[in-house]
C-alpha cells in the first residue's frame, strides 16, 4: 500500500508539472530565466565529469569489442554493438548516475531547506504558485539536461573509441568508421532520447517529492536527501533492467 501511494504521488507531481508547463507555454508566461538557470545548473556544470567518464568508457568499449569480437568471427557486428552499448545502454545509464549524484541531492536539499526556513510557506501566502516558481522549472531543467547530456556522452564516448582505434589499440580506425556508418539506424538516435527523458523524469520527480516531504525539523533534510538518492538510483536501475529484458525478448 505504501508503494502504491508513493508512485501515486510521483505521478501526481509529473502530471501537475506537465500541466503547468503547457499552460504557461501556451499563454506565453514562461519565465525563461528560471528554466535556463535550471538547465545550466543541472547540465553545463556536469560537462567536465561527463566528458572524462565518456572518453574512458568509449575507449574501453571499442578496445574490447575491436579485439575480442574478431576472435569469435563476428567482427562484422562491431559497429552495431558499439552503437547499441554506447547510445542504448551504458551512455544513458551512466549519464543518469552522474545526474543523480549531482542534481538529486541538490534539488532535494534546496526544497527541504526552503520548507524548514518557512520560505515555501511565505511564497504560498503571497499567492505565488510554487509549481510555477520552483518545481516545474527545476523538473524541466533536469529533464532537458539529462537528454542533452545523454547525447553528449554518446558523442564523446565515440571520440574516445576513435582515439583508441587511432592509437592502434583496437581495429583500424577506417574499418571502425565504416562499420559504424553501415550499422547506424534511426533507432540508435531515438533510443537515448527516450531513455534520457525517462531517466530525467525519475530523477526530477523523486527529488521534488522527497524535498517536499520535509516538514519543520532540519534533521529531516539529510534523511530525505538520502532517500531521494537511493530511490532515484533504484528506479533508474529497475528501468534499465526492464529495458534489457524487453529488448532481449524482441
Amino acid at each position: 500500500m505504501r508503494l502504491y501511494h508513493y508512485f501515486r504521488d510521483l505521478l501526481q507531481i509529473i502530471l501537475t508539472s506537465a500541466y503547468d508547463f503547457l499552460r504557461l507555454a501556451l499563454t506565453r508566461k514562461l519565465s525563461l530565466h528560471l528554466y535556463l538557470h535550471a538547465i545550466v545548473t543541472a547540465g553545463l556544470s556536469a560537462l567536465p565529469i561527463i566528458s572524462i567518464v565518456a572518453l574512458l568508457v568509449g575507449a574501453g568499449i571499442v578496445a574490447e569489442t575491436g579485439i575480442e569480437l574478431p576472435k569469435l568471427g563476428i567482427q562484422n557486428l562491431v559497429g552495431a554493438i558499439v552503437l547499441h552499448v554506447i547510445f542504448g545502454i551504458v551512455g544513458p545509464f551512466a549519464t543518469a548516475l552522474i545526474v543523480i549524484a549531482r542534481s538529486t541531492s541538490g534539488l532535494a536539499v534546496e526544497i527541504g531547506n526552503m520548507r524548514v526556513s518557512g520560505e515555501i510557506d511565505t511564497i504560498e501566502m503571497l499567492g505565488v504558485n510554487l509549481s510555477y516558481l520552483l518545481i516545474t522549472p527545476n523538473m524541466v531543467g533536469i529533464i532537458v539536461s539529462t537528454i542533452a547530456l545523454t547525447f553528449y556522452f554518446g558523442i564523446v564516448a565515440m571520440v574516445g573509441g576513435f582515439a583508441m582505434a587511432l592509437m592502434g589499440l583496437s581495429m583500424p580506425i577506417a574499418t571502425l568508421v565504416r562499420m559504424i556508418e553501415t550499422s547506424i539506424r534511426l533507432s540508435d538516435l531515438l533510443l537515448p532520447l527516450f531513455e534520457g527523458l525517462f531517466y530525467g523524469l525519475i530523477i526530477s520527480t523523486v527529488s521534488v517529492y522527497h524535498g517536499l516531504r520535509v516538514r519543520r525539523s532540519p534533521a529531516e533534510v539529510p534523511r530525505e536527501t538520502r532517500l531521494a538518492l537511493v530511490s532515484a538510483l533504484a528506479l533508474s536501475t529497475v528501468t534499465l533492467s526492464l529495458y534489457l529484458i524487453f529488448s532481449s525478448l524482441t
